[in-house]
């Protein structure tokens, strides 16, 4: 079994990613009003929610997309715009950790939830 490494969620990092997977650097999302195109990410992606009475708990997610500011996601619990959660996803080419906010949260069916959130690259 070969050892992954393990990177900070820097714009460098997520941006090596990309371009792995998008190696024409072909930009299919030119109507997209985003800052940042998002390309198709399928996978699994830890959080580390924050609980109110301090401390945080550990929930899996599923990512739909990933752009070099942010990811979305599909969870079974809303989340509040503005929160900050621990954020973490393992790739073979290697597994990345930080911090994200969220910036919108829509339910798609009942009790699941699509989740677009921002990366915090400033944050450790």
């Amino acid at each position: 079994m070969e050892t992954v490494e393990i990177y900070p969620l820097t714009r460098t990092a997520v941006g090596s990613l990309l371009g792995h997977r998008n190696p024409s650097g072909s930009d299919d999302h030119k109507d997209c009003q985003r800052r940042a195109p998002r390309w198709p990410f399928p996978g699994t992606v830890e959080l580390w929610l924050p609980q109110s009475g301090g401390g945080e708990r550990y929930s899996l997610a599923s990512s739909i997309n990933l752009s070099s500011e942010g990811i979305g996601i599909r969870l079974e619990e809303a989340l509040a715009p503005g929160q900050l959660v621990g954020i973490a996803f393992h790739e073979p080419e290697a597994s990345f950790h930080g911090r994200a906010v969220v910036r919108h949260c829509t339910e798609i069916v009942e009790n699941v939830f699509y989740i677009g959130m921002q990366f915090r690259f400033d944050a450790s």
